[in-house]
């Protein structure tokens, strides 16, 4: 069996271990804000060096009481090692305390913001400080910024017993040629155009010009209402069978004169299709308002020729085909007389290219959603 003083010693290093792994990472998490990085250099123990006693003392022990000196040796290093415990710990705690002095903004960093706009007044400057405070939260969450617009109104004199298919376009607001003499039946057909967007042919900027923060550019190449009437085979399920027959040959895009639109929009994709209400006036409902549905059509096509990429085409992936650089967006439904005997078919169609779309896309489905159809002028 172990002696006592083996006992003890063994005792004595299990102390001074943990003495080591509790107190070290202590003094290097508190004192890394404050500690120069050269007082780690040197060297850290903890462990406590016991007096060895001469010769001398060891003879005048033995004579006096034999084994007293392992006694006194083992005594005394319990109380060294308190005294040591105790030293290291209220030095932490100094430490710690020092750190926090020297950086004030820690201990107080709620008081400032990480990033900070521009600007303390948020009803001026741009969208961002409108709708948002300094430190990134909302503003007013009832708070909603509308989009400026103005309405384009258009009047259409339908025939009232068509010989054979009648059109009249209205090209970028611009009235259609039909008269009211031909007619007697009067439709209005109405669209909203951002207020941003440039209206005026005479200005040097093109039409349709968006010079709002972060766009300045072109956003769309043509938006277009036409109305088609014929004496029969004219209703609502003209619609309802355009996304099995074709879209394009359903509202009569392939057959509008001069080649109204591009060729390719009779090969077009069908992207997406719904329908929509929205009231009309009827003399045949009680409150003279009915609902009328709009069908809504979004079509695009690629190019006919789709360069390599090594002939300076960047969209060819060599994957066998480019992506689509016309976009139609559609809006169209029917409207029939009080007889029923004829419908009239009115259409918006907004063209645009990949760029515009890219860029004006949220705007341009605004503008064709706010397509309507009312009777009288």
């Amino acid at each position: 069996l172990p002696s006592t003083f083996h006992l003890h010693n063994i005792t004595s290093y299990l102390l001074d271990a943990i003495a080591q792994m509790k107190i070290i990472p202590t003094l290097l998490l508190s004192a890394a804000g404050s500690v120069p990085a050269r007082a780690f250099l040197s060297p850290l123990s903890t462990t406590v060096k016991r007096p060895v006693p001469d010769k001398a003392s060891q003879l005048l022990a033995r004579r006096n009481d034999g084994g007293a000196i392992a006694t006194t040796s083992k005594s005394d290093i319990p109380q060294r090692r308190r005294q040591f415990l105790l030293q290291s710990l209220g030095a932490a705690s100094l430490i710690s305390t020092s750190s926090i002095i020297s950086f004030p903004s820690i201990a107080h960093a709620d008081d400032d913001y990480l990033y900070k706009r521009g600007g303390e007044d948020g009803a001026q400057g741009d969208l961002t400080n409108q709708l948002f405070n300094a430190d990134g939260s909302l503003r007013d969450p009832n708070t909603v910024v509308e989009a400026k617009e103005t309405a384009i109104n258009l009047p259409f004199y339908v025939p009232s017993a068509p010989d054979g298919i009648s059109i009249n376009i209205a090209t970028n607001g611009v009235q259609p040629n039909s008269s009211a003499g031909d007619a007697t039946t009067n439709l209005k057909a109405s669209y909203n155009l951002p207020l941003k967007w440039n209206q005026d042919t005479t200005s040097q900027q093109p039409l349709y010009y968006d010079s709002s923060e972060g766009k300045n550019g072109v956003s769309c190449n043509r938006i277009s209402v036409y109305s088609v009437s014929s004496p029969k085979n004219l209703d609502m399920s003209t619609l309802e069978k355009a996304s099995r027959v074709g879209v394009a040959k359903s509202l009569f895009m392939d057959q509008l004169p001069n080649k109204y639109f591009d060729q390719g929009v009779s090969k077009a994709d069908l992207i997406s299709g719904r329908t929509v209400r929205k009231p009309i006036k009827s003399s045949e409902v009680e409150g003279g308002v009915d609902e009328q549905v709009y069908y809504e059509f979004d079509l695009a096509f690629a190019p006919l020729e789709c360069p390599d990429y090594n002939e300076g085409n960047k969209e060819n992936l060599g994957l066998g085909f480019c992506p689509y650089d016309k976009i139609f967006l559609v809006s169209a439904t029917v409207l029939n007389d009080e007889k029923g005997k004829s419908g009239t078919l009115m259409c918006c169609v907004i063209e645009c290219d990949k760029a515009e779309w890219k860029m004006g896309n949220s705007d341009i489905k605004r503008v064709r959603s706010s397509f309507a159809v009312d009777r009288g002028v």
